[in-house]
């Protein structure tokens, strides 16, 4: 895909610098990040989708006040601009926090038992400024809560057996600002969708397969969350209200970046627009996503309401 990808690109006009800038963000400190960008334009060249690469907007077009280069401009015709980043959710910080965890208190090993359906924030402090305070209390009381999560200290075994509960509605729930991450990308007058690049090595295991239908449930619930849960709110953010923000965010698109085997399940494209959106699509623009993908890309409507 990398490969495919940056030949594409080179061959639409992209600049030396551009692609040299992504292959050594690939193979250093920004390997996710630049696999996901990758990943975003991989999918448009999927669907033969006109787009302009790493496009420059000023502070009075986007909410970044300093302005800032979005990943991107389609051409549907109509314009549409989108930025992509990782839907590096809960499990991958869980993941790192039970290794550094496991790594500090070793030879004992860490295990989250009960609810990983908590906020991306919590688990980022737990990371970062609350990691001493926790790494304290299991070496002294080789267990700790905080909020759903049960943090154990186990002596290490040859095999070792631990058990969650996944709620899709709660995740969502307590994560419904996790695009406000991303704010100072979105696009003051013109439509701007977040791409959101799913795939094992950023997502973890919850969202590779679509089970039962949950990942679909859960991207409902969660899309719900975003576009409704703010209306109203008047808390600023970026020089605007939390309302107008949620308002400039046109929609998402989740894209499933895994190329391996087993092959993903269709769709492997998600499109859910945003009812309540400031600068919506056009309908042409959503009708020509859907006929580029076909059965690969499902656009899933939310209600106002």
């Amino acid at each position: 895909m990398v490969v495919r990808t940056i030949e594409g690109l080179s061959s639409a006009g992209a600049s030396t610098s551009m692609l040299r800038k992504l292959l050594i963000d690939l193979t250093s400190r920004n390997t996710y990040g630049a696999f996901c960008e990758l990943s975003g334009y991989a999918f448009l060249f999927a669907g033969s989708i006109a787009f302009d690469a790493q496009v420059a907007m000023g502070g009075a077009e986007i909410l970044n006040p300093r302005g800032s280069d979005l990943d991107g401009m389609m051409r549907l015709p109509a314009r549409v601009f989108f930025d992509v980043k990782a839907f590096g959710f809960h499990e991958h910080l869980i993941e790192r926090l039970i290794a550094r965890l496991s790594h500090d208190l070793a030879p004992d090993e860490v295990t989250i038992d009960e609810s990983w359906d908590v906020a991306v924030d919590l688990l980022s402090e737990l990371l970062g400024t609350q990691y001493s305070v926790l790494l304290q209390e299991l070496a002294t009381k080789k267990a700790a809560r905080r909020d759903a999560l049960r943090f154990v200290v186990r002596p290490r075994k040859r095999v070792m057996v631990s058990s969650r509960v996944a709620d899709f509605e709660r995740l969502a729930r307590e994560n419904a600002g996790y695009v406000f991450r991303f704010a100072k990308q979105f696009v003051r007058s013109e439509p701007f969708f977040l791409f959101f690049v799913i795939h094992p090595w950023v997502s973890g295991s919850a969202f590779h397969q679509n089970f039962d239908g949950s990942l679909d449930a859960f991207l409902r619930v969660f899309s719900e969350r975003v576009f409704r849960q703010f209306l109203g709110d008047q808390n600023p953010i970026l020089g605007v209200t939390k309302d107008q923000a949620s308002r400039l965010l046109t929609g998402m698109i989740f894209i499933h970046a895994w190329e391996d085997v087993p092959p993903v399940t269709p769709p492997r494209y998600r499109c859910l627009p945003n009812p309540n959106a400031a600068n919506k699509a056009p309908v042409a623009a959503i009708d020509a996503l859907r006929s580029a993908y076909g059965g690969a890309l499902s656009v899933v409507e939310i209600s106002p309401i």
